[in-house]
């Protein structure tokens, strides 16, 4: 038995003669991948993933309230953000055209009547703070509750 070892790399480290391990990088991204692969659902044999997920019902976020008016400045500090944190895929203008953009995603055009993750103050909160897929992911680590609300102030006037 080994002693017991409070590193958790070299805690990760096989016993001798198992030299896939040896180096305590590769030990943590395999405890990673496998922390990782523990938490993905099990798939029924045969059963294929779905491609998209289904569009989720946006009531609760709908009936929430903004609670920054938007006034000239709430909409310049979330310009500010949305320089920062949206205009790579968003563009300059919110027209969805990004530097980004080229790269195979497809951003909301902000410009356009059509608002595909819903209009409502909530509905654009929470898809800024939750995110909706691998390209458009949440900014819940990046801005605050009252930074996103700014953003949201700000997007909003993009479609005037």
């Amino acid at each position: 038995m080994r002693p017991r070892n409070d590193d958790p790399v070299t805690a990760l480290r096989p016993a001798r003669g198992m030299r896939a391990f040896q180096d305590p990088r590769r030990a943590a991204v395999a405890a990673v991948g496998l922390a990782a692969a523990c938490l993905l659902p099990a798939a029924a044999p045969g059963a294929q993933a779905e491609q998209t997920a289904e569009p989720q019902e946006h009531s609760e976020q709908q009936a929430i309230a903004n609670p920054i008016e938007s006034t000239a400045e709430s909409r310049a500090i979330g310009r500010q953000r949305y320089v920062f944190m949206c205009r790579e895929c968003h563009g300059n203008r919110g027209r969805g055209d990004g530097d980004m953009a080229h790269a195979g995603g497809v951003p909301s055009d902000f410009t356009d009547d059509v608002w595909d993750h819903g209009e409502s103050d909530g509905e654009i909160f929470a898809v800024i703070k939750e995110g909706v897929s691998a390209d458009m992911q949440g900014y819940a680590n990046r801005l605050s509750d009252e930074e996103i609300w700014h953003v949201v102030n700000y997007v909003k006037s993009l479609s005037r």
